[in-house]
């Protein structure tokens, strides 16, 4: 039993040790890890999809005018083609920063504008 144990054991350690390296496990990219898989634009459409609701909640409530909303509603519908449009072929790193920085122009827009006081009774700007 120990003339085939032994060598069996030694001969399986041996071919444990020579696995090739491309058969072990290591994440995509450089060891900056700059690689990132493209993809789709799900969580940017729904960040979207929240500001728009919000836009209509305001409009309802009278804190943004018509015309402010009707500007916000366009630039949400533009990031919102912009999503659709890179989405394609799945949105790679750059693209869904450039989308992100958008998403966050528009909720700051949003936000300033509901708090900007104009059109309002009793609000005196001098």
């Amino acid at each position: 039993m120990r003339k085939l144990l032994i060598p069996l054991v030694a001969g399986l350690s041996v071919v444990a040790i020579a696995a090739p390296a491309s058969a072990q496990y290591a994440p995509r990219g450089d060891r900056y890890n700059r690689y990132q898989p493209a993809f789709d634009g799900r969580g940017l459409q729904a960040r979207v999809d929240r500001v728009r609701e919000q836009i209509r909640r305001l409009e309802a409530r009278r804190v943004l005018s018509f015309r402010e909303g009707r500007s916000l509603e366009i630039e949400a519908s533009n990031v919102q083609r912009q999503i659709f449009r890179d989405s394609r072929n799945g949105i790679q790193p750059g693209e869904a920063q450039r989308i992100e920085e958008r998403i966050r122009r528009l909720e700051y827009r949003v936000q300033r504008e509901a708090t900007d006081m104009n059109n309002r009774p009793g609000y005196r700007r001098y």
